[in-house]
């Protein structure tokens, strides 16, 4: 855009026009007569050019001493003007810089230091232009190029309005200037290239900050005129009244906006934005900075309702990482990742292409990306929430200390035989006021310990305990063993339906007979303990339906199970909701989230999993206390495992046939997932023929060997007879505990396993004594068979109190 003159001004420049026009025309006539007077003074190393010549080519004295030297420049545009729709212009300009000016007379001249300059008015207009997109240094004048002391005290004033108007140019762009005259000398550049002071043409915008200011677009509406900068376009973006003129290339708001603008704007350090005239005053609300955090949990759960986005056009979801991070699982969008970029705690990682933050850092996050339109974020679940608000406000690395509880209320007995880990237990059981799941290893004291949380509770007594039929007396035997204070006549093991009309202090029954107990004497329990709680996994049975209300009414809710979820998360749902029934509203919710639910032709299937990470972190953090038999390892017997291999030589020809045909017929496919499984166990039942002998005589080779007791487990009842017919013909003590077996034999017999002082032998079924049952006596396991499910077989490997080997033929 070029500079318009006053008329005052271009009368000044007319005149020195005509003046400079006079001088040369005497100069001439002077060198033509032959007088030269300052010839040894002066010495020119090219002819000077004539008037026109001099007026064509607009160069101007400088009046450094230096020898001449010209520069050209091309008009520099700033990113940051295409937002302000400035019209720029580009001119090359040359600059001779002469050593010295005469005045016109016949006696010898004196050099003086200013001299008059012939000034164009388009050159004029040109380097207005040129210098108003020059980026200025601190020390140096928006003006050098044409307000230098070598110019004449008559052209100051019509200079000096020039240099007033590049000024401000460069003020708006957020350039640095200062008001004085000085030339500059050359300055080094950081690239290896000299500059001239102000004629330095930089690649790019300097690093400085960027200032711009609000201006009244309309009644109703403002205009942002500011450079560019991406993270500043996010946030325009993100403002709901936003309008984009290409023809200006300006932004516009709408006034009620205006606050959260400037809100916004105010998080980025290196912009400035002058406020909007006559809106000085308004309150402008400040954000938490990073490094203090404090997010308001309530304002996280106000974000749960308001999320989603009709016309997004691309999706994604936090999910937590870690204690103290969450990752956003998204897509490339540039508005996101630069939103992403303003974050001080962020991190990339290079191989899952994601960003993660610290929890801190969420709801500043969120309520920034609820301004994309086209971008939609699905926050982190209600539960995550509540279970993690203080590190919301403050994340914090370690997780806290859960503190010593006073247990001097309970039996000394009781309390000296905790292990350490088992102590750390009942300690995290309390800090959860009575209401966890306890999750520990096979083996590693579950009973011990829901003793222990019980009797801390005892003034809320009466005590229901919930187990499978098989186990019942064993737990009757548990507390008249560690809670000498407890009368047995105060212990009520429910055997029938008859039974379940009274309740005594402690009350232990069978899932199948709960649902017989009258529900007027089941809504007195305030102490339920749950053994083996992923019985429960199915919602729609009889067993849950008739637990679920009683946990959750219930004040002190403790579920014992090594195996919680044994196939998918979606066992969890019903523990979870028994224990905290405020996390999840239905099942849905929970099968969305952690079950990856997919909506099938038949209805919703939530037989996967997903966002398991987060799943296990929410458990541990609110209800769930879980130790595997490696993290206590230093504080348990040491176990070996083995596997020993075997061939099935001896088998007969018509077992053999029948395995090699079930072999070939598997392997060539079948037509329908019913005739798999059928194949499958005829192939299954005909290994137990062909192992039988096998493991009757690795049997009698551990018999030999020394050993004196050790399990054995088998499923199928072919296995288990012959192996008792040939213990019983070795003459060698051996109990059977099998799915015929009374719960009443099953305590007696292993009484007898445990106190026998001969060599003895347990021969087991899997199904039927897989949990419940103290062997510790035992110091080896052999699995003649395995188990379609790797949990069952493996649930009784770790019994409290043992300390075994394994040895495992297949």
């Amino acid at each position: 855009m070029s500079v318009c003159l006053t008329e005052e001004q271009k009368r000044r420049i007319e005149e020195n026009r005509q003046k400079a026009l006079a001088r040369r025309a005497e100069r001439l006539a002077e060198q033509k007569n032959g007088i030269n007077p300052n010839t040894a003074a002066v010495s020119h190393t090219k002819p000077r050019p004539t008037g026109d010549e001099y007026l064509q080519n607009a160069q101007l004295p400088s009046c450094a001493p230096a020898a001449s030297k010209e520069v050209t420049a091309t008009t520099y545009i700033p990113p940051n003007t295409e937002a302000a729709g400035a019209n720029l212009t580009t001119a090359k300009t040359g600059f001779t810089a002469a050593n010295r000016e005469y005045t016109a007379s016949n006696n010898p001249r004196t050099p003086v230091e200013g001299g008059y300059t012939a000034i164009d008015t388009n050159v004029t207009a040109g380097r207005a232009d040129l210098t108003r997109n020059l980026p200025q240094d601190s020390s140096t004048s928006s003006s050098n190029f044409h307000a230098t002391r070598g110019v004449c005290s008559r052209s100051e004033k019509a200079g000096a309005e020039l240099g007033n108007s590049a000024s401000n140019a460069s003020r708006f762009y957020g350039l640095g200037t200062t008001s004085g005259m000085k030339a500059t000398a050359p300055t080094p550049r950081t690239d290896g290239r000299e500059t001239m002071g102000s004629e330095a043409i930089p690649a790019k915008k300097a690093a400085a900050g960027i200032k711009g200011r609000c201006v009244r677009h309309s009644e109703k509406r403002f205009c942002v005129e500011v450079g560019y900068k991406a993270e500043l376009i996010a946030i325009f973006k993100g403002i709901p009244s936003k309008t984009y003129d290409p023809a200006t290339r300006m932004w516009s708001f709408g006034l009620e906006d205006y606050p959260s603008l400037m809100s916004e704007v105010q998080r980025l350090p290196n912009v400035t934005l002058k406020p909007l005239e006559g809106m000085e005053d308004i309150d402008i609300p400040t954000l938490p900075s990073t490094a203090s955090g404090g997010a308001n949990v309530n304002t996280l759960l106000t974000m749960l309702n308001n999320w989603q986005r009709k016309n997004a056009t691309l999706k994604g979801k936090c999910v937590l990482v870690s204690r103290s991070r969450f990752e956003v699982d998204i897509g490339y969008h540039v508005e996101i990742i630069g939103l992403f970029k303003q974050m001080s705690s962020r991190n990339y990682d290079m191989k899952t292409r994601k960003w993660s933050f610290l929890l801190e850092d969420y709801q500043k996050l969120m309520e920034a990306s609820l301004r994309l339109p086209q971008v939609e974020v699905e926050p982190l679940p209600r539960p995550v929430i509540q279970a993690f608000a203080s590190q919301f406000e403050k994340t914090s690395l370690n997780r806290p200390e859960v503190p010593d509880v006073d247990l001097s209320a309970v039996d000394s007995k009781l309390v000296s035989s905790l292990m350490p880990f088992q102590r750390d237990g009942v300690n995290f059981a309390i800090f959860r006021e009575g209401r966890l799941l306890l999750a520990d290893d096979m083996g590693l004291g579950k009973t011990i310990q829901a003793i222990c949380i019980a009797a801390y509770y005892r003034k809320e007594w009466p005590l229901l305990v919930v187990a499978p039929s098989s186990v019942r007396f064993t737990w009757a035997e548990a507390f008249c063993r560690w809670l000498p204070s407890v009368n047995s006549n105060s212990i009520n093991v429910i055997v029938t339906g008859r039974d379940s009309q009274s309740a005594s202090l402690i009350n232990i029954v069978s899932f199948d007979l709960l649902t017989k107990m009258d529900k007027t004497i089941t809504s007195n329990f305030q102490v339920v303990i749950i053994d083996e709680s992923h019985f429960l996994k199915n919602v729609k049975t009889a067993r849950c339906k008739s637990a679920t209300p009683l946990l959750q009414s219930a004040k002190r809710v403790i579920l014992l199970s090594g195996t919680p979820a044994m196939s998918r998360p979606a066992e969890l749902y019903t523990q979870i909701d028994a224990v905290r029934p405020s996390f999840f509203s239905r099942f849905h919710v929970f099968g969305v989230r952690y079950c990856d639910a997919k909506l099938m032709p038949w209805g919703w299937d939530y037989t996967k999993s997903s966002n398991l990470t987060e799943l296990k972190l929410l458990l541990e953090e609110s209800i769930m206390i879980r130790r595997l038999k490696s993290d206590v390892l230093s504080q348990l017997p040491a176990k070996q495992r083995k596997m020993v291999v075997i061939t099935a030589e001896g088998i007969n020809a018509k077992t053999k046939a029948a395995l090699v045909a079930s072999a070939k017929q598997m392997a060539q496919g079948f037509k329908s997932k019913v005739q798999e499984k059928e194949a499958l166990l005829l192939f299954y039942n005909r290994t137990a023929e062909a192992k039988i002998r096998c493991v009757i005589e690795y049997i009698l080779d551990l018999l030999e060997s020394g050993r004196e007791k050790f399990l054995v487990f088998a499923h199928h009842r072919l296995v288990l007879d012959n192996v008792c017919e040939e213990l019983e013909r070795k003459n060698v003590a051996f109990i059977r505990i099998d799915g015929a077996t009374s719960s009443a034999d099953r305590q007696a017999l292993c009484q007898k396993f445990q106190f026998s002082d001969k060599t003895c032998v347990a021969v087991l079924s899997i199904t039927a004594a897989n949990m419940g049952l103290t062997l510790s006596s035992a110091d080896l396991v052999v699995f003649a068979e395995l188990f379609w499910n790797p949990g069952v077989s493996a649930s009784f490997l770790y019994e409290e109190g043992s300390g075994i080997d394994l040895s495992m033929s297949c």
